[in-house]
């Protein structure tokens, strides 16, 4: 858990180095019912909690560390970080009191949602880097069977959003042949006027916000 007086994210520059330094933003899970919609937090926190722990490590383990790419407007350098997502399963109990069940069914296979755990977990971890890295900025709606995924700013024919997706292997491999085809076909989009990706893989666990328009 975070120290106590520490805000729920907060950057800080960490150096193992002499003259090398990294951001590091942390994030307190419970944080997102603040932040963001509440029907979309309750529905993957759930996912993100089952999904994070590797084979492997303790499922209480904690915090986790995504090392994090973040590309701004195209040609700029990307920023490298690194994200620590923890949470208190009190504060999120209070929130959804079927929580550690959820989680229990999750991690054992026993519920039909099973074959989209990387999917809303992805869900989930995107409403983190949009509160964290995106600040102030909410999720309205969500797009029915079309890109993006999260809606920001709905205004017909400037749409503004993030599209999101999830891989359980594969690292930052597998999440560059997302972008590269997500990317492209975003780009084409004219009722599009800015849209960011959200990756996220598992193992090992690394990230990608990339900036596709403007």
């Amino acid at each position: 858990m975070l120290p106590k007086g520490v805000p729920p994210c907060y950057p800080i520059a960490v150096s193992d180095m002499p003259g090398t330094e990294i951001e590091r933003s942390s994030y307190a899970l419970e944080t997102l019912y603040e932040h963001q919609d509440h029907d979309f937090v309750i529905d993957t926190v759930p996912h993100v909690i089952a999904w994070l722990p590797g084979r492997g490590e303790p499922q209480d383990q904690q915090p986790f560390l995504f090392q994090m790419d973040v590309v701004r407007p195209s040609g700029a350098e990307p920023r490298s970080m690194e994200l620590m997502l923890d949470w208190s399963m009190e504060a999120l109990e209070r929130r959804d009191i079927d929580l550690r069940s959820k989680v229990a069914r999750l991690r054992s296979g026993r519920t039909v949602d099973r074959e989209r755990i990387t999917e809303n977990a992805a869900y989930g971890l995107a409403l983190v880097a949009i509160s964290a890295l995106m600040p102030g900025r909410r999720v309205i709606t969500m797009c029915k069977g079309e890109a993006p995924d999260f809606v920001l700013d709905a205004t017909p024919g400037a749409l503004c959003g993030v599209e999101v997706a999830g891989r359980s292997s594969g690292g930052l491999s597998a999440l560059r042949a997302v972008r590269l085809e997500k990317g492209a076909r975003l780009t084409a989009r004219n009722d599009i006027a800015e849209v960011h990706l959200s990756l996220w893989c598992a193992v090992p666990r690394v990230s990608e916000l990339y900036q596709v328009k403007p």
